[in-house]
């Protein structure tokens, strides 16, 4: 996955169940990013040895949007 959309696939997720068309197009219009992207690269130095570090949280508990 793209770590820059990581956030947003999340995000949409939340819509699975019971997607609007606003959700669905949004999903096309990250679709049509990723097919633009695809030629885009992360490379990570491992000569630093710094290791990457990530966090996550999957609490939608607190999140305002309802579904």
């Amino acid at each position: 996955m793209h770590l820059d959309i990581a956030f947003t696939v999340i995000k949409m997720s939340q819509f699975s169940a019971n997607p609007s068309q606003d959700h669905l197009d949004k999903a096309m219009y990250i679709m049509c990013y990723l097919v633009s992207t695809q030629d885009y690269h992360v490379i990570y130095d491992g000569r630093l040895n710094e290791g990457l570090i990530a966090h996550t949280d999957s609490d939608w508990a607190d999140d305002p949007i309802k579904h």
